[in-house]
């Protein structure tokens, strides 16, 4: 049997924060916003008082407690948002073949729409019209590969 590499074999950890730690990260984040963000990361001392790394607190505070987030109304995406989102990135990509900062794409989005999106869910616009984009391309793809279904005649 192939010796899995230590990545693999890690078991996915699946993080759940109940109310009470939601409340205790709100109102720290509060605090440390009203004195002047004095604390260089505010999600390690964080991890001391509640059971959760700062990595794993941190992604939650900036996909779903930040309260600048569009979730409370549940807005969709509109097609102008998503067009955004199209073009910034493939113009990104086109000059760049680094990794793509949501971060940077998430506050333009934000002074150009005045809708502050979490950058999952921007990810999330991005990367589902790559993988439709990819399905689009392997259905034209699939009947010019196999002949339209009909098997290959060799001609004389």
């Amino acid at each position: 049997m192939p010796q899995r590499s230590q990545r693999a074999r890690k078991k996915k950890i699946t993080c759940i924060f109940n109310l009470n730690s939601e409340r205790i990260i709100i109102d720290y984040m509060e605090r440390w916003a009203s004195h002047g963000r004095q604390n260089r990361n505010p999600f390690v001392e964080l991890s001391k008082i509640i059971p959760h790394s700062p990595k794993q607190i941190y992604q939650h505070w900036w996909n779903k407690l930040d309260p600048r987030l569009c979730l409370v109304s549940n807005e969709p995406f509109s097609n102008e948002e998503k067009g955004y989102i199209y073009s910034w990135v493939e113009d990104y990509l086109s000059s760049n073949k680094k990794t793509i900062p949501w971060k940077t794409l998430q506050s333009k989005m934000e002074e150009e729409f005045r809708r502050f999106r979490s950058r999952n869910d921007i990810k999330n616009i991005w990367y589902s019209r790559e993988r439709r984009l990819a399905r689009q391309a392997a259905n034209i793809l699939d009947p010019l590969l196999f002949g339209m279904g009909q098997p290959l005649q060799e001609s004389n």
